[in-house]
């Protein structure tokens, strides 16, 4: 059953974004930066004074929506496919806590499990299962309740990406066995998400995240890591064509590609055409620029999997798709899209992107010939300086002998420089997505949320 009007909330290690969703539509989105410190890792760290923060956030932005589902980190649960012989939901309870044995070094039962079928047979079937401590799970439940907020949800945010995806193939009529790769480009690390016949299948890690060139462009500039990275952002004084920024990013375009490999060379028969891109990192033109030159296929952002005009709201998209995605009803199905909509849409979303590459290209020309202005006036001004000194006061010009030459680096101009969980109501908490072979969701956590224990 769809919530009429819910919050999506995704606490990251930097921002916390929010959308607000009525009827299934996407209203509004936005994010502000979390306190220092406040979040470490993907996890909070000061519950209480994250409830005051999300409490005043949502106030200043004027949603008195009261309903809240929470995108969780995938550092905060345990995700993973599982194949079991064929049996009852009493045995499945049973059996499904050693499933999680060689990952969760704490007793069992401070861990809540949940699981969706992905598909079956006769004497088999494949599972999508996830286990949350119980621990964590109170733990947003008061923060919640400490935010005036009614918790209806708590899902995974690679299951929200899942339901993303889930929508786009039935609105945009694509096979089932599609396969897809998701860049997520945070600040604490990049993930890519790997998802197998539109269900997630695995992660892979590169770390340290976006925050790490913001750091670098501190030390430049000698400047506050919050100047920094709205310098990066902004691409100010054309920062992100620096050389020690670019090798950063070479280096991280070429991670990127060897996980892509590496998967590839595993998984042999993907169906794998595209990576789509999101997160805060996206907001780094001359970072996707470096990755899509590196790689062998198309770097796109993941607007692209969301089939609306409003070019506003698409763009937002980008930044947080999962405080979106774990809003969707699993339960829901989409109507396809006729031929003529089809269209229409790919049309606009192309035309706007071409747009905005064009904007992004002036953009950094005027970047460019600002520094060359100032680098020019600059000389011009030393060399006035020199010219005014009296010839005693001149410096002596040294030779270079050939060995100290290779020293100093060349001159470089900027423009030479290349290189989750099921159905959901407004007393159920977490649930997990489920593909089309299942639409069924275990309410035992309903009760977990709400009385503030676990089932043994």
């Amino acid at each position: 059953m769809r919530i009429n009007k819910v919050v999506g909330i995704d606490i990251g290690t930097y921002r916390i974004k929010v959308s607000y969703v009525v009827k299934g539509h996407l209203k509004k989105f936005f994010y502000e930066n979390v306190p220092d410190n406040s979040v470490k890792n993907g996890l909070i760290v000061y519950w209480d004074a994250m409830a005051e923060f999300l409490r005043d956030t949502l106030k200043a932005h004027g949603i008195k929506c009261r309903n809240a589902i929470f995108s969780i980190p995938t550092n905060g649960t345990y995700i993973r496919t599982v194949e079991l012989p064929r049996m009852n939901i009493q045995q499945l309870e049973l059996n499904l806590p050693f499933e999680f044995h060689d990952y969760i070094s704490e007793s069992t039962d401070k861990y809540f499990y949940d699981y969706a079928v992905i598909e079956s047979d006769e004497k088999s079937m494949k599972l999508l299962a996830v286990a949350c401590s119980k621990e964590t799970i109170n733990h947003y439940r008061t923060m919640a309740k400490n935010a005036k907020l009614k918790p209806v949800g708590l899902v995974p945010d690679v299951i929200g990406l899942q339901r993303i995806l889930e929508k786009y193939n039935q609105l945009f009529k694509v096979p089932q066995d599609k396969d897809y790769a998701l860049l997520d480009m945070g600040d604490q690390s990049f993930k890519i998400h790997f998802f197998r016949h539109g269900t997630y299948d695995v992660s892979r890690s590169l770390e340290p995240g976006g925050r790490s060139f913001a750091e670098k462009i501190a030390d430049i500039q000698s400047a506050d890591i919050h100047i920094a990275r709205l310098a990066e952002e902004d691409n100010l004084g054309n920062i992100q064509s620096h050389p020690e920024l670019i090798q950063q990013y070479e280096s991280r375009a070429v991670e990127i590609m060897r996980a892509l490999n590496f998967y590839s060379y595993s998984n042999t028969s993907n169906t794998i055409d595209t990576l789509y891109y999101y997160g805060g990192g996206s907001n780094v033109k001359k970072l996707v620029k470096m990755i899509s030159e590196t790689l062998n296929l198309p770097v796109k952002p993941i607007s692209y999997l969301y089939a609306i005009k409003d070019d506003e709201l698409r763009t937002d998209f980008i930044i947080s798709p999962q405080s979106y995605g774990v809003t969707i009803d699993p339960d829901e199905k989409f109507t396809e899209l006729t031929d003529t909509e089809l269209q229409h849409i790919a049309k606009h979303i192309d035309e706007y992107e071409q747009s905005k590459a064009e904007e992004l290209l002036e953009d950094n020309e005027k970047a460019v010939e600002t520094v060359q202005t100032e680098a020019s006036d600059e000389s011009t001004s030393e060399k006035e300086e020199v010219e005014s000194l009296p010839v005693s006061d001149v410096p002596e010009i040294s030779t270079i002998g050939e060995d100290e030459k290779k020293d100093i680096p060349a001159e470089e101009k900027p423009e030479d420089i290349l290189v989750s969980l099921g159905s959901s109501d407004e007393d159920e908490l977490v649930t997990l997505g489920e593909d089309d072979s299942t639409n069924r969701a275990i309410e035992e956590l309903t009760r977990q949320f709400e009385s503030g224990y676990g089932k043994k």
